[in-house]
C-alpha cells in the first residue's frame, strides 16, 4: 500500500493505493479523524464521480439520525434557496 499526500485545491489530501487484492488501507490520519478502529465498519456512498467514506453507525437509531441530519438539512437548504430565487424574480 502506498501512501502520499497530493496537493489538491487549498490543502494536501491523504491518498492510498488499491492493492492487487482490491484492498485499501486508510491512512492513520483519516482513521483517527473518523474514529475508525480495527473491526469497525464503514459506509461508502457514490456521489457523482467520487466516493464518500463514513464510519458506519453503531445502531439503526444512529443511522436514522445521521440520514436525517445530513440529507434532510441539505435538501431543506436547497429548497430555501430555490424559494429565495423565486422571490427575487
Amino acid at each position: 500500500m502506498l501512501y502520499s499526500k497530493v496537493k489538491h485545491r487549498r490543502s494536501s489530501m491523504p491518498t492510498a493505493t488499491l492493492s492487487s487484492r482490491s484492498q485499501l488501507v486508510l491512512p492513520a490520519e483519516i482513521r483517527c479523524k473518523l474514529g475508525i478502529r480495527p473491526g469497525d465498519r464503514v459506509v461508502i456512498e457514490l456521489e457523482g464521480d467520487h466516493a464518500v467514506l463514513r464510519k458506519a453507525p453503531a445502531s439503526d437509531t444512529e443511522a436514522l439520525a445521521a440520514f436525517r441530519s445530513e440529507r434532510w438539512e441539505r435538501r431543506a437548504r436547497e429548497l430555501l434557496e430555490d424559494e429565495r430565487e423565486e422571490w427575487d424574480r
